[in-house]
């Protein structure tokens, strides 16, 4: 005798089978957008980690004509990597000096109470790898300037988290300028803005 509607017996999916395969399916859909945006790296390599940091040139004016250059002397060492802060062994004073460059100060506009922009900076001296880099601030006669550095082998000298007090800068506005020295070479760059320091 034929089964009737009533009788007949469906065969359902399971429920609990079913959400965690659409589990699944999503969680395959996000890693695959996140991996077409490079926000993840699971399957390949990340491409910021094969190429080198582009370092800022935000100077300005400089006395030469070696801006955007390649560095002169560069190591050739695999082991360097830029940022890298072990120094040279010993600079070689023959080589070329490059032009100073860099972020002299992370904020034109900073205020002696730290209100409401912070009296804590930081500059960069981007220059010939064993250099030795200082930022000068100048005001009517008066020089102020970060203590002088030796650049580490990706040319680079680092002054984090300096304050405004601590190089006696007062209010008013102050001509930034680096100096890199190699031997007998000098050369300086001027940052384009002002620091201009309010109480």
């Amino acid at each position: 005798m034929p089964l009737t509607n009533k009788q007949r017996v469906t065969k359902k999916f399971p429920k609990p089978l079913l959400f965690a395969g659409l589990a699944v399916l999503l969680l395959v859909a996000v890693v695959i957008i996140l991996e077409a945006t490079n926000v993840t790296h699971f399957f390949r390599t990340d491409p910021q980690k094969q190429t080198y940091e582009q370092t800022p040139t935000t100077g300005g004016a400089s006395t030469n004509s070696q801006k955007g250059e390649p560095q002169a002397n560069a190591s050739s060492d695999p082991s360097s990597q830029p940022g890298d802060t072990k120094s040279n062994s010993g600079s070689d004073t023959t080589a070329t000096l490059a032009s100073p460059s860099g972020d002299f100060v992370s904020n034109h506009h900073p205020n002696l109470g730290s209100y409401p922009a912070p009296n804590t900076l930081s500059s960069v001296c981007t220059t010939t790898p064993g250099a030795s880099c200082t930022i000068t601030f100048k005001n009517n006669g008066v020089t102020k300037s970060l203590p002088k550095q030796t650049a580490d082998r990706a040319g680079s000298v680092y002054w984090n988290s300096w304050t405004l007090q601590s190089i006696g800068l007062t209010a008013g506005s102050w001509q930034v300028q680096a100096v890199a020295t190699l031997g007998d070479q000098t050369k300086t760059a001027d940052d384009a803005m002002a620091l201009v320091v309010a109480q």
